[in-house]
């Protein structure tokens, strides 16, 4: 990997870490967090397909453990949406500048993470038509940054299917969007030799991070840790709006 200080290197190793505890521990978080730390350093296209891989790689590892918990009959109308709006996401991650991406992305996260934050939640539970659309929304901003948990994230934190189910069908969601996006960011020539190796070298500190947070999910107030998590993802991307800027 071309151009990693010693500093930068150890930046990248605890920010992964960091993201793998709040990802065990919730289920979410981990994109979100990384998308707007390293684009501080790395242009959008470049990080975007690293987050994906890993991405992939914690589902996989943590959906054995909680595949029966999951509702997948709201995944599926999500991932009709998802598979509908990743190509136009991708192609904004290839036609955007960099500077005006990086703006876009941490504007994206700071809005939803403050919905989020806020407690926004539907009157109504959302109907099959209103499904997919969330997950129309997921797969634009997931192609275009390896970020679409917010949307599929207030989904389940607005329903009444509870804290485990919600974690379990965000697991099993994201492995299919971050398959699905992969193979268009691989059309797109955005996955390269680095990109695996980038990706390699940093599973160690998220596999760490996700031990760690699984063994926090049964004791921790997840309900206080999810307010720290969204406020802290708040602060980082309005630092990242400041630098884009």
């Amino acid at each position: 990997m071309s151009g990693f200080t010693p500093l930068l290197f150890a930046y990248v190793f605890t920010a992964v870490f960091l993201a793998g505890i709040v990802r065990g521990a919730t289920g979410f978080g981990f994109s979100m967090i990384m998308i707007v730390l390293l684009t501080l350093f790395f242009p959008p296209a470049q990080v975007a397909p690293v987050i994906l891989f890993w991405e992939v790689l914690a589902s996989i590892g943590h959906l054995p453990f909680v595949y029966k918990q999951v509702h997948w009959k709201s995944l599926r109308w999500l991932a009709l949406g998802v598979a509908l709006g990743t190509p136009f996401g991708v192609y904004c991650l290839v036609s955007i500048p960099v500077d005006a991406m990086r703006l876009i992305i941490n504007a994206v996260v700071l809005i939803l993470t403050s919905m989020l934050y806020c407690g926004l939640r539907p009157k109504n539970a959302p109907t099959p038509p209103q499904t997919t659309g969330v997950g129309l929304l997921a797969g634009v901003i997931n192609g275009a940054s390896a970020n679409g948990g917010p949307p599929i994230i207030l989904f389940f934190l607005s329903s009444p299917l509870g804290a485990a189910v919600g974690r379990a069908s965000l697991i099993a969601f994201f492995l299919f969007t971050d398959v699905w996006a992969s193979l268009f960011y691989w059309q797109q020539g955005l996955i390269s030799l680095d990109t695996i190796i980038f990706t390699l070298v940093f599973m160690v500190p998220m596999f760490g991070g996700m031990w760690f947070g699984n063994r926090w999910f049964s004791t921790v107030d997840e309900a206080r840790f999810r307010k720290v998590v969204l406020a802290l993802l708040m602060i980082i991307s309005v630092v990242g709006l400041v630098k884009a800027l």
